[in-house]
Formats: C-alpha cells, structure tokens, sequence
C-alpha cells in the first residue's frame, strides 16, 4: 500500500503538522487548528477508513 493511491489526503501538509503539534506547539495559530479539524480532519478519517476496509479485504 502506498500512500500517494489515496491522494485526497495530503501526506506531507498531514505530517508537517503533527511536526508543529508536537515540536512547535508555542507556534500553534489556533485558527489553522481550527480549520484542519472542521475541515481535513472528516476526509483523512475517511481515507483512513478506506484503507483499513482495503488492507480487510
């Protein structure tokens, strides 16, 4: 399984966030937070779950 088949989700924005999260977190612009949660968060869930049914099957 490679991750650029699922290509609804941006693997390296995804990542550089966790990084911020993570490492940068006195950084953290709360609007973006917001945003990523409202708005990315429900398709990655998505993916994910698509990939979990796939990698079943």
């Amino acid at each position: 399984m490679f991750f650029w088949a699922y290509p609804d989700v941006d693997w390296k924005k995804a990542k550089g966030m966790r990084d911020i999260i993570t490492h940068h977190y006195a950084n953290i612009n709360a609007e973006t937070v917001f945003f990523t949660c409202k708005r990315k968060i429900p398709v990655l869930l998505d993916t994910i779950q698509r990939i979990i049914h796939e990698l079943k099957s």
